[in-house]
C-alpha cells in the first residue's frame, strides 16, 4: 500500500541551533524518527570512534530510564537501526505514528545525556571487529574501502568509514566519549520526521526536549570542522586488492560534485544512462549482451567540499581484466559521444519516478532530507524543487557534465590476485553510436 502523499513540510531551528525537518503525511500509520550528529568518519582524530558510537549508543540505557534504547524502540514495535558515513552518524527507528514521539524523546535523551560503560564498548568493540572481519573476505563489500583509498589517498576521506581492526582494538571508553563531547553540540545535531506525525505536535515536542537544552552558540556552523571547507582532489588510478574469492568485484568512478552543487541533478541523470535502466551503456553491453556481471549498482556520493561516483559490477576472477577493460573503454566511448535529448529525456523520467518510488517509504524519505539539508546545509533543498531542477536538465548539461565526471578515472578491485596485465590499453569497445543505430 502506497504512502500517502507528503503535503506539509516544517523546518527551521531550535533556540540553540538545532536543526529540524518534519515531513507530515496526514493518516500515514508509520513514521520514521530520525536523529543526525553531522560529523563523521572523516572527522575522527582516531579513525574508526564514529562506527564505535554508532555501536555502542543504541545499546547504552538512558538517563533516567531502566532499560537500553534499542530494547526500549523494539518495544514500541520499532525497526531500529544506525548508519556512519564520511559526514555524519544517523540513528532512526520506523514505527507506528503513535510512538513516534517517545521515539523521539528517546533518541534525543540518548544523544543529549549518555553515560558509556567500559563493560558495554568492550562488547560492542568486539562485534565491530566481527563487522569488519567479515566485510574483508567479502570482494564486493571491501572494493569500496579500496576505491576510496585510491580517489583519496592520505585524505580522511580515504579512510574506511569503519575503521581498522588494529585501530578499532586500540579504542577504549574515553576515545568514544571525547567524540561524542566535540560534537554534541547544537550545530552539529539536526533531527528529520517523516511520517503521520502532526507537524505542531514534534516541533513543539523538540523545543521541550533534551534537545533543546544543548549548550552551544545558535551562530555557530554545522560544517567548521577543519575538514571542511577546501575543495578536495580525487585521485585517479588503479588499486587492486588480493583476496581469496570465486568473485571478483569491481569498482570504476571519478569525481563528481558536493552536496550543495547544483550540477548533482545532471550528474545523478549522467549515472542513470551509464548505468541504470536496462538500456543503459553498461548495463546492455556488459550485463545484457555478454553475460560477464549479473549486477550492476551505480551510486553517487557528495561531501561537504568535493564528491564522487562509482559503478560497482561483480564478475568471475578470469573475467577481471576484460571487465575492466571494456567497462573503462565504453565509459571514454559514451564521454566523447554523448547522449541526444531524446535519450536525455528518457533518464530525466527514470530518475525523477524512482526519486518518488524511494521516497514512498517514510524512512527513505527522511534519510534523503537528512543528507541534502543537514549533512548539504541546504536549508532550502525540497523534493519538488529537486525534481523541477531533474526536469530542466538538457543534454549539453549533461554531457558537460558526463566529459568533467569521466575525466578522471578510478578503478578497483578486489578479488583473487589478477594474471598478468595487458599492455594498459582499453579494449576498443563494439560502437554502439548512431551508425548502428543506437542512442549513446
Amino acid at each position: 500500500m502506497m504512502s500517502p502523499v507528503v503535503v506539509a513540510t516544517d523546518r527551521g531551528r531550535l533556540a540553540n541551533g538545532v536543526r529540524f525537518v518534519v515531513r507530515e503525511r496526514p493518516g500515514a500509520a508509520v513514521t520514521s524518527v530520525s536523529l543526525w550528529i553531522l560529523a563523521g568518519s572523516r572527522d575522527e582524530a582516531v579513525p574508526g570512534v564514529a562506527h564505535l558510537l554508532e555501536h555502542a549508543l543504541l545499546q547504552v540505557v538512558p538517563v533516567g530510564r531502566r532499560r537500553r534504547l534499542v530494547d526500549e524502540l523494539e518495544a514500541c514495535g520499532a525497526d531500529v537501526n544506525a548508519v556512519t558515513s564520511r559526514e555524519y552518524v544517523v540513528f532512526y527507528a520506523r514505527l507506528p505514528t503513535a510512538d513516534a514521539a517517545a521515539a523521539l524523546d528517546l533518541l534525543s535523551s540518548a544523544v543529549a545525556g549518555t553515560e558509556f560503560d567500559d563493560r558495554l564498548v568492550a562488547a560492542e568493540r568486539r562485534v565491530v571487529l566481527e563487522e569488519l572481519r567479515l566485510a574483508a573476505a567479502d570482494p564486493t563489500d571491501i572494493v569500496h574501502d579500496v576505491f576510496f583509498a585510491q580517489a583519496f589517498g592520505d585524505h580522511p576521506l580515504g579512510r574506511p568509514v569503519g575503521g581498522t581492526p588494529a585501530g578499532v582494538r586500540r579504542l577504549a571508553t574515553g576515545h568514544v566519549v571525547d567524540w561524542l563531547g566535540e560534537f554534541r553540540r547544537p550545530a552539529r545535531i539536526g533531527v528529520v520526521v517523516s511520517g503521520g506525525e502532526p507537524l505542531e505536535s514534534m516541533a513543539d515536542r523538540l523545543a521541550r526536549g533534551p534537545l533543546a537544552a544543548l549548550a552551544g552558540d545558535p551562530t555557530d556552523t554545522a560544517h567548521a570542522a577543519p575538514t571542511g571547507g577546501d575543495p578536495v582532489d580525487v585521485v585517479p588510478g588503479r588499486r587492486d586488492r588480493s583476496l581469496s574469492s570465486d568473485t571478483t568485484a569491481v569498482v570504476v568512478g571519478g569525481p563528481a560534485f558536493p552536496l550543495a552543487d547544483p550540477r548533482l541533478a545532471a550528474a545523478d541523470i549522467v549515472l542513470e544512462l551509464l548505468a541504470g535502466a536496462h538500456a543503459s551503456v553498461l548495463t546492455e553491453e556488459v550485463r545484457t549482451r555478454r553475460g560477464l556481471s549479473y549486477d550492476i549498482s551505480p551510486e553517487l556520493c557528495g561531501y561537504r567540499n568535493t564528491g564522487v561516483w562509482r559503478i560497482a559490477l561483480s564478475t568471475a576472477p578470469e573475467h577481471r581484466e576484460q571487465v575492466v577493460e571494456l567497462t573503462t573503454g565504453l565509459l571514454a566511448a559514451a564521454a566523447a559521444n554523448g547522449w541526444t535529448e531524446a535519450d536525455v529525456a528518457v533518464a530525466r523520467r527514470r530518475v525523477a519516478g524512482l526519486l518518488r518510488l524511494d521516497t514512498e517509504a517514510s524512512i527513505d524519505d527522511a534519510l534523503l532530507h537528512g543528507e541534502r539539508v543537514l549533512a548539504g546545509d541546504s536549508a532550502d533543498w525540497s523534493l519538488p524543487a529537486y525534481l523541477d531542477q531533474v526536469a530542466t536538465v538538457g543534454s549539453d548539461q549533461v554531457n558537460e557534465c558526463a566529459r568533467l565526471m569521466l575525466d578522471r578515472l578510478v578503478v578497483a578491485t578486489a578479488g583473487p590476485r589478477p594474471g598478468p596485465r595487458t599492455n594498459g590499453r582499453a579494449a576498443r569497445p563494439r560502437r554502439t553510436g548512431k551508425e548502428e543505430g543506437g542512442t549513446r
